[in-house]
C-alpha cells in the first residue's frame, strides 16, 4: 500500500511538471526555427553615380524568448555606377530583433527594432574593359525597424528598413575626364553606408527546444 502511495505521489509530481513545462512553452516561445526567402533593395548609396541596387537572399531565424528573435542572412545585390561599371555586393550576417509586442500575445502585426553585424564582399567591374575588376572584403553594422504580418501561426511576411554602415577601406570606381575608367581602394579607414529595404516570406518549421 505504501508503494502505491509513493507511485501516486510521483505520478502527480511528474504530471505537474509536464503542465508547468507546457505553460512555460506557451508563455515563452523560445526555440522556434524559421526559414525564409527575401528580396532586397539598396538606396541612398554613398557613391554619387550608383543606381539603386536590387538583390535576393535567404535567412533563417531562431527565437530566443518572447521578445527576442535572431536572424541569420545572406544577400546578393547588384547596382550600376553610371553607364561605365557594375557593382556586386555579397552580405553574410546576423541581426537581433526586439519585439515591441510579445509573441505570446499572438498579434497580427508585430513591429520590432533590430541591430546586427555582417561581413560583405564588394566587387566593381568596368563595362568597357571586362577584365578591369577589383574586390575587397569588409564588415558592417546595421540598425533599423521592421514588422511581421502573421498570415498564419506558422507563416509571416516581414518588411524592414535598416541603415547599413560599412567599416574599413572603401572601393570606388571613377570615370576620368579623358574617358578612362579607374578603380581604387581608399586605404584610410572610414565610414560609408546605404539604406536597405527587405521584404521576406518566412515559415516556422521546427521547435529546437
Amino acid at each position: 500500500m505504501e508503494k502505491v502511495k509513493i507511485h501516486f505521489v510521483l505520478f502527480l509530481c511528474f504530471w505537474s511538471f509536464q503542465l508547468i513545462a507546457q505553460q512555460d512553452k506557451t508563455a515563452t516561445p523560445g526555440g522556434r526555427f524559421s526559414l525564409g526567402l527575401r528580396s532586397t533593395l539598396s538606396a541612398f548609396n554613398d557613391h554619387p553615380d550608383e543606381t539603386i541596387g536590387t538583390g535576393v537572399g535567404g535567412q533563417f531565424r531562431v527565437q530566443l524568448s518572447d521578445r527576442i528573435q535572431t536572424e541569420w542572412f545572406a544577400d546578393y545585390l547588384n547596382s550600376g555606377l553610371g553607364n561605365y561599371a557594375l557593382r556586386y555586393d555579397y552580405h553574410i550576417g546576423w541581426s537581433v530583433m526586439y519585439y515591441l509586442i510579445p509573441t505570446s500575445q499572438k498579434p497580427n502585426f508585430q513591429p520590432y527594432v533590430l541591430a546586427g553585424h555582417c561581413f560583405d564582399y564588394t566587387q566593381i567591374t568596368g563595362k568597357s574593359i571586362a577584365s578591369m575588376r577589383e574586390g575587397r572584403w569588409s564588415s558592417a553594422v546595421q540598425a533599423g525597424i521592421g514588422t511581421h504580418y502573421h498570415l498564419t501561426p506558422a507563416f509571416d511576411v516581414s518588411l524592414s528598413a535598416q541603415y547599413m554602415m560599412h567599416l574599413g577601406s572603401h572601393l570606388h570606381g571613377h570615370l576620368k575626364p579623358n574617358g578612362d575608367f579607374h578603380i581604387h581602394e581608399e586605404k584610410k579607414n572610414g565610414i560609408e553606408g546605404h539604406v536597405l529595404f527587405n521584404l521576406s516570406f518566412n515559415i516556422k518549421i521546427a521547435e529546437l527546444w
